[in-house]
C-alpha cells in the first residue's frame, strides 16, 4: 500500500483510495467501504473512511464506547520502533461509529490495552458525517502521539509501516466482518497484526 506525502488535509481526497472487502467468517455482504490515508510530514497522518450505508446502527455516543457493536469503521497501525510484552511490537487500533464516538488504544495484545487519555482524543479530532447514501468518519494521528508511544520513528517519504482497515458490527441483526488485507485465520479478530498489510510513505 502506498501512502502519500500531502502538503494538507484538504489534499486527503485526492490520493488514491483504499477498500475494504475481503469478507470474513461467513459475512456474505457489507455496504461499499473504502477509505484515504495520507502522511502531512512534520505533522501527522490524516484519514477518512466513507461507507455507503443508509441508517447505521449508532447508540454508543462516548469515547470509548464499545462502538464495534455498532455499525462502525477501524484502522490498526503498527510501527516496529518500541516492543511491548514478550519483545511483541505494539499495534494501535482506532474504532469509529457514525456518532463519532472514538475508541483509540495501544498495545501488544487484544487484551490489557492501554487508552488514550481525554486530551489526546481530543488531538484525535475524530467527526463523523452522516448524508443521504453514506457516512464518513475522519481523523488526524499527528507524529507527537506516535512517538509517545513508540519512541522516536523519523517518519518521511520512504518509512514502512503495516497497517489494516475494517468494517465491522458485532449486533447479531446486522452482524458483519470485513478487512482491506486479508485475515486468513478461522479466529474472529482484528487483533491479528501478523496480517497486517505493509504500507510505504511515497511523494
Amino acid at each position: 500500500m502506498k501512502v502519500k506525502a500531502i502538503s494538507n488535509a484538504a489534499e486527503l481526497e485526492r490520493v488514491s483510495p483504499f477498500r475494504v472487502e475481503c469478507l470474513l467468517w461467513g459475512t456474505k455482504e457489507i455496504p461499499k467501504t473504502y477509505g484515504y490515508l495520507g502522511f502531512v510530514p512534520g505533522d501527522g497522518f490524516y484519514l477518512k473512511m466513507v461507507c455507503e450505508e443508509k441508517e447505521p446502527l449508532r447508540k454508543y455516543m462516548k469515547d470509548f464506547d464499545p462502538v464495534y457493536r455498532d455499525s462502525a469503521m477501524e484502522a490498526f497501525f503498527q510501527f516496529d520502533t518500541r516492543k511491548g510484552n514478550e519483545g511483541v511490537p505494539i499495534y494501535m487500533n482506532f474504532e469509529a461509529n457514525a456518532n463519532g464516538a472514538l475508541l483509540a488504544a495501544y498495545g501488544s495484545e487484544r487484551m490489557y490495552r492501554s487508552h488514550f487519555s481525554k486530551e489526546e482524543g481530543e488531538v484525535f479530532g475524530c467527526r463523523a458525517k452522516i448524508e443521504e447514501e453514506f457516512w464518513s468518519v475522519s481523523l488526524r494521528i499527528p507524529l507527537k502521539v506516535l512517538y509517545r508511544v513508540y519512541g522516536p520513528l523519523n517518519l518521511d517519504v520512504g518509512s514502512k509501516f503495516t497497517c489494516n482497515f475494517y468494517k465491522i458490527s458485532e449486533t447479531k441483526a446486522v452482524e458483519h466482518y470485513a478487512s482491506c488485507f486479508p485475515i486468513r485465520s478461522d479466529i474472529p479478530s482484528f487483533h491479528m497484526p501478523e496480517f497486517f498489510g505493509g504500507a510505504e510513505i511515497v511523494r
